[in-house]
Protein backbone atom coordinates (compact mmCIF):
# COMPACT_ATOMS: atom_id res chain seq x y z
CA UNK A 1 0.00 0.00 0.00
CA UNK A 2 1.11 3.55 -0.76
CA UNK A 3 1.71 5.79 1.70
CA UNK A 4 0.51 9.07 0.54
CA UNK A 5 1.43 12.25 2.42
CA UNK A 6 -1.19 14.36 4.06
CA UNK A 7 -2.32 17.46 2.53
CA UNK A 8 -0.12 19.20 5.94
CA UNK A 9 2.66 17.00 5.17
CA UNK A 10 2.88 18.21 1.49
CA UNK A 11 2.16 21.75 2.53
CA UNK A 12 5.12 21.73 5.06
CA UNK A 13 7.77 20.98 2.77
CA UNK A 14 6.58 22.90 0.43
CA UNK A 15 6.91 25.79 2.96
CA UNK A 16 10.70 24.81 3.90
CA UNK A 17 11.77 24.66 0.77
CA UNK A 18 10.55 27.57 -0.82
CA UNK A 19 11.41 29.89 2.18
CA UNK A 20 14.41 28.35 1.21
CA UNK A 21 14.53 28.80 -2.12
CA UNK A 22 13.14 32.14 -1.55
CA UNK A 23 16.83 33.14 0.40
CA UNK A 24 18.38 32.06 -2.27
CA UNK A 25 17.18 33.90 -4.67
CA UNK A 26 17.47 37.14 -2.49
CA UNK A 27 21.09 36.71 -1.83
CA UNK A 28 22.15 36.02 -5.40
CA UNK A 29 19.90 38.69 -6.63
CA UNK A 30 21.29 41.61 -4.07
CA UNK A 31 24.36 40.09 -4.95
CA UNK A 32 23.58 40.73 -8.82
CA UNK A 33 22.47 44.40 -7.65
CA UNK A 34 25.67 44.91 -5.66
CA UNK A 35 27.66 43.82 -8.26
CA UNK A 36 25.73 43.85 -11.68
CA UNK A 37 28.99 43.56 -14.00
CA UNK A 38 30.49 40.71 -11.87
CA UNK A 39 27.05 38.78 -12.23
CA UNK A 40 26.55 39.90 -15.98
CA UNK A 41 30.00 38.20 -16.66
CA UNK A 42 29.22 35.52 -14.43
CA UNK A 43 26.04 34.71 -16.36
CA UNK A 44 27.60 35.06 -19.98
CA UNK A 45 30.38 32.51 -18.47
CA UNK A 46 27.74 30.01 -17.40
CA UNK A 47 25.60 30.01 -20.34
CA UNK A 48 28.93 29.38 -22.04
CA UNK A 49 29.84 26.35 -20.42
CA UNK A 50 25.97 24.96 -20.62
CA UNK A 51 26.77 25.24 -24.29
CA UNK A 52 29.80 23.77 -23.73
CA UNK A 53 28.67 20.25 -22.23
CA UNK A 54 25.50 20.22 -24.25
CA UNK A 55 27.82 20.42 -27.64
CA UNK A 56 30.04 17.85 -25.81
CA UNK A 57 27.29 15.85 -25.12
CA UNK A 58 25.73 16.57 -28.66
CA UNK A 59 28.27 15.31 -30.57
CA UNK A 60 28.53 11.83 -27.62
CA UNK A 61 24.90 11.39 -28.30
CA UNK A 62 25.67 11.69 -32.51
CA UNK A 63 28.73 9.43 -32.24
CA UNK A 64 26.69 6.74 -30.64
CA UNK A 65 23.29 7.01 -32.44
CA UNK A 66 24.06 8.20 -36.31
CA UNK A 67 27.44 8.63 -36.31
CA UNK A 68 27.16 9.55 -40.43
CA UNK A 69 24.87 12.47 -39.06
CA UNK A 70 26.47 15.20 -41.01
CA UNK A 71 23.60 17.55 -38.97
CA UNK A 72 23.98 16.54 -35.87
CA UNK A 73 27.98 16.77 -35.50
CA UNK A 74 27.42 20.18 -37.45
CA UNK A 75 24.89 21.07 -34.21
CA UNK A 76 27.18 19.37 -31.70
CA UNK A 77 29.78 21.42 -33.30
CA UNK A 78 28.57 24.99 -33.40
CA UNK A 79 27.44 24.34 -30.00
CA UNK A 80 30.99 23.81 -28.66
CA UNK A 81 32.91 26.37 -30.33
CA UNK A 82 29.98 28.93 -28.98
CA UNK A 83 30.35 27.79 -25.55
CA UNK A 84 34.27 27.61 -26.26
CA UNK A 85 33.90 31.24 -27.29
CA UNK A 86 31.77 32.35 -24.92
CA UNK A 87 33.93 30.92 -21.92
CA UNK A 88 37.31 32.64 -23.65
CA UNK A 89 35.58 36.01 -24.40
CA UNK A 90 32.67 36.64 -22.06
CA UNK A 91 32.64 40.31 -22.70
CA UNK A 92 31.63 39.42 -26.37
CA UNK A 93 29.08 37.03 -24.74
CA UNK A 94 28.03 39.77 -22.73
CA UNK A 95 27.32 41.79 -25.86
CA UNK A 96 25.55 39.26 -27.61
CA UNK A 97 23.23 38.05 -24.47
CA UNK A 98 22.45 41.71 -24.54
CA UNK A 99 21.55 41.57 -27.82
CA UNK A 100 19.43 38.59 -27.02
CA UNK A 101 17.61 40.61 -24.11
CA UNK A 102 16.63 43.65 -26.16
CA UNK A 103 14.87 40.87 -28.56
CA UNK A 104 13.03 39.25 -25.76
CA UNK A 105 12.34 42.63 -24.16
CA UNK A 106 10.89 44.19 -26.96
CA UNK A 107 8.85 40.45 -27.90
CA UNK A 108 7.06 40.73 -24.25
CA UNK A 109 6.26 44.72 -25.22
CA UNK A 110 4.74 43.46 -27.91
CA UNK A 111 2.47 40.44 -26.29
CA UNK A 112 1.97 43.45 -23.22
CA UNK A 113 0.62 45.41 -25.84
CA UNK A 114 -1.35 42.70 -27.69
CA UNK A 115 -3.06 41.44 -24.00
CA UNK A 116 -3.85 44.83 -23.23
CA UNK A 117 -6.35 45.36 -25.97
CA UNK A 118 -7.45 41.64 -25.72
CA UNK A 119 -8.22 42.14 -22.00
CA UNK A 120 -11.62 42.51 -20.76
CA UNK A 121 -12.03 44.46 -17.69
CA UNK A 122 -10.80 48.15 -17.81
CA UNK A 123 -8.56 47.60 -14.49
CA UNK A 124 -6.41 44.99 -15.95
CA UNK A 125 -5.47 47.01 -19.10
CA UNK A 126 -3.38 50.00 -17.86
CA UNK A 127 -1.17 47.01 -15.80
CA UNK A 128 -0.48 45.77 -18.80
CA UNK A 129 0.27 48.39 -20.93
CA UNK A 130 2.69 49.89 -18.08
CA UNK A 131 4.05 46.66 -18.63
CA UNK A 132 4.43 46.89 -22.36
CA UNK A 133 6.11 50.24 -21.98
CA UNK A 134 8.75 49.08 -19.47
CA UNK A 135 9.66 46.34 -20.94
CA UNK A 136 9.78 48.56 -24.33
CA UNK A 137 12.29 51.19 -22.86
CA UNK A 138 14.34 48.53 -21.29
CA UNK A 139 14.54 46.89 -24.97
CA UNK A 140 16.26 50.27 -26.14
CA UNK A 141 18.15 50.52 -23.10
CA UNK A 142 19.87 47.24 -24.27
CA UNK A 143 20.14 47.83 -27.74
CA UNK A 144 21.63 51.30 -26.93
CA UNK A 145 24.28 50.00 -24.71
CA UNK A 146 24.96 46.87 -26.53
CA UNK A 147 28.17 48.08 -28.54
CA UNK A 148 30.01 48.43 -25.25
CA UNK A 149 30.75 45.28 -23.55
CA UNK A 150 31.28 46.72 -20.12
CA UNK A 151 27.88 48.12 -20.01
CA UNK A 152 25.76 45.47 -21.39
CA UNK A 153 27.51 43.34 -18.63
CA UNK A 154 26.62 45.57 -15.79
CA UNK A 155 23.17 45.74 -17.53
CA UNK A 156 22.43 41.73 -17.66
CA UNK A 157 23.67 41.86 -13.93
CA UNK A 158 21.81 44.77 -12.68
CA UNK A 159 18.21 43.29 -14.43
CA UNK A 160 19.13 39.52 -13.25
CA UNK A 161 19.58 40.74 -9.59
CA UNK A 162 16.60 42.69 -9.62
CA UNK A 163 14.51 39.39 -11.29
CA UNK A 164 16.14 37.60 -8.90
CA UNK A 165 14.92 40.12 -6.03
CA UNK A 166 11.32 40.28 -7.40
CA UNK A 167 11.51 36.35 -7.38
CA UNK A 168 12.67 35.92 -3.97
CA UNK A 169 9.12 38.20 -3.41
CA UNK A 170 7.56 36.06 -4.92
CA UNK A 171 8.54 32.70 -3.52
CA UNK A 172 8.25 34.49 -0.08
CA UNK A 173 4.83 35.03 -0.61
CA UNK A 174 3.72 32.05 -1.81
CA UNK A 175 4.98 30.01 0.91
CA UNK A 176 3.30 32.64 3.14
CA UNK A 177 0.08 32.07 0.81
CA UNK A 178 0.68 28.01 1.87
CA UNK A 179 1.20 28.85 6.05
CA UNK A 180 -1.74 30.38 5.70
CA UNK A 181 -3.69 27.36 3.86
CA UNK A 182 -2.06 24.78 6.27
CA UNK A 183 -3.82 26.92 9.06
CA UNK A 184 -6.57 26.79 7.76
CA UNK A 185 -6.92 23.03 7.03
CA UNK A 186 -6.19 22.57 10.66
CA UNK A 187 -8.84 23.67 11.79
CA UNK A 188 -11.24 21.72 9.02
CA UNK A 189 -9.62 19.01 9.97
CA UNK A 190 -10.63 19.11 14.21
Amino acid sequence: MINYPTRKAFYDKYIVHTKRLAIAFFLLGLAGVIFPGLMGLTFAVFVGWVMLFLGLYGGYVTYKVNPKSFWGWLKALLLTVTGVLMIWKPWAAASALAILMAVYLFTDAAINFGLAFTLKPAVNKLWAVINGLVSGILGVIFLYYTPNPLASSWLLGLYAGISLLFDSIMLWSLSRGADKIVVEQMYVEE
